[in-house]
């Protein structure tokens, strides 16, 4: 059975292609929806000062230590 055998014998509203038109737009209404609310969520997370921890932790991957210290000096 081909493709289009197969979609030949769905109904109307399961066959692909039927219906794109209809549902496009209301599922980019609907990531649109989702993206707002989510930038409104976190909007003020981003605005947050980084905790000093976690500035510590990315400097320590910075700075070279043990082996790859003496690694480089040699």
């Amino acid at each position: 059975m081909t493709n289009m055998k197969a979609a030949a014998d769905l109904p109307e509203e399961r066959r692909p292609g039927s219906g794109k038109r209809s549902r496009k737009p209301a599922v980019a209404q609907l990531d649109t929806h989702i993206g707002k609310e989510l930038r409104e969520l976190y909007s003020a997370i981003l605005e947050e000062p980084i905790p000093d921890r976690f500035l510590d932790l990315v400097r320590s991957f910075e700075e070279p230590t043990g082996d790859k210290a003496k690694r480089g000096k040699e």
